[in-house]
C-alpha cells in the first residue's frame, strides 16, 4: 500500500482541537490565535489527509468570513495549492479566491509568490481545480497593482486556452478582460497566441456574460491604434458579430458592442 507518514504528535492535537473549533465555528476567529495555528500545522504536514482537512476548512471558513488578513493565513493556504492532491489544490484555490476578493489582500497574495502555484493548477487536468485557480486569478487582476505582474506571470496563455473550455469560459474570460485595463497588459494579450481570434470567435457564445466580456475587452484593446491595425487583420467576423450583439437583449452587451464598433472605427477609415 502506499506509505503514509506517521502523524506527529503536534498534528494530533492540532487536528482535533480543529474539530473542537469547526463545531463552534460561529464564536471562533480562523484568522488568528491557536485555530489558525492548528490549521498551519495541518497544511504543512506530510499526511494528505490532514493537508485536506485544513484546506477543506480554510474553504468553508473564508466562504462566509471574508476579510484582511495577514501572512500567517496567506501562506500555509499558498502553500497548500503545491499540493499534489487535487482535492487539496481545488479546496486551496477555493479558500484563495474567496481571500482574493478584499483589496490588500489581492497586493499580499501575488506579494507571497501565489501567482505561480495558481498559473501551474489552470494546466490541472482537473476541471473544479483549473476553474478555482482561474476565479482567483480574475479576483487578483482586479488590483492595477497586480495587471502586469499577471501578465508578465505567464498567465495568459493558459488562461486564453481554458476559456476555450465551456465550463471554465465565463472566468476566463473575465480574467482576460481584466488584462485589458492597461498599456502594458494589452500589449501583452494582443502579442499571446490565440487571445485575439479567441475574444472575436466568442463574441457568438451563447452566454452574455461572455459575450460582455469579450466586447468589452476587444473595444479595451481597440484604444491603441497599434492594436486596431491587429484587429484589422479580422475585421470582416469582428464587425460582423458586434453588429450581431447590437440586437443583443442584454443592454451592456449592445452597450459594450456599440463601443467597440465606434473605437475600431476611430482611425477615420
Amino acid at each position: 500500500g502506499l506509505y503514509e507518514p506517521l502523524l506527529q504528535q503536534n498534528e494530533r492535537d492540532a487536528a482535533a482541537d480543529l474539530l473542537v473549533f469547526l463545531s463552534n465555528r460561529e464564536s471562533t476567529d480562523f484568522f488568528s490565535g491557536p485555530p489558525l495555528r492548528a490549521l498551519a500545522i495541518l497544511a504543512y504536514s506530510d499526511n494528505i489527509d490532514l493537508q485536506r482537512s485544513s484546506a477543506l476548512a480554510f474553504a468553508e471558513v473564508t466562504e462566509n468570513d471574508v476579510r484582511q488578513v495577514n501572512a500567517d493565513t496567506l501562506e500555509p493556504v499558498i502553500y497548500l495549492l503545491q499540493s499534489h492532491d487535487a482535492e487539496v489544490q481545488r479546496a486551496a484555490a477555493a479558500a484563495l479566491g474567496n481571500l482574493a476578493v478584499d483589496s490588500e489582500n489581492k497586493v499580499w497574495i501575488v506579494e507571497l509568490g501565489g501567482l505561480e502555484p495558481l498559473v501551474h493548477l489552470m494546466q490541472s487536468p482537473n476541471v473544479e481545480v483549473q476553474c478555482n485557480a482561474v476565479g482567483c486569478i480574475t479576483n487578483l487582476a482586479t488590483h492595477d497593482e497586480n495587471k502586469s505582474k499577471i501578465a508578465r506571470s505567464g498567465a495568459l496563455f493558459p488562461l486564453t486556452r481554458l476559456a476555450r473550455s465551456r465550463d471554465i469560459r465565463r472566468n476566463a474570460t473575465g480574467a482576460l478582460l481584466n488584462m485589458t485595463h492597461t498599456d502594458e497588459t494589452r500589449r501583452q494579450l494582443v502579442s499571446a497566441a490565440g487571445a485575439i481570434p479567441l475574444l472575436i470567435a466568442l463574441l457568438s457564445s451563447p452566454d452574455p456574460d461572455v459575450q460582455y466580456y469579450c466586447a468589452t475587452a476587444l473595444s479595451n484593446i481597440a484604444v491603441d491604434s497599434t492594436h486596431r491595425k491587429r484587429l484589422a487583420e479580422s475585421e470582416g467576423p469582428l464587425v460582423s458579430a458586434l453588429v450581431h450583439l447590437m440586437d443583443s437583449a442584454s443592454l451592456k452587451v449592445q452597450c459594450h458592442a456599440a463601443l467597440a464598433l465606434r473605437n475600431l472605427a476611430s482611425d477615420g477609415k
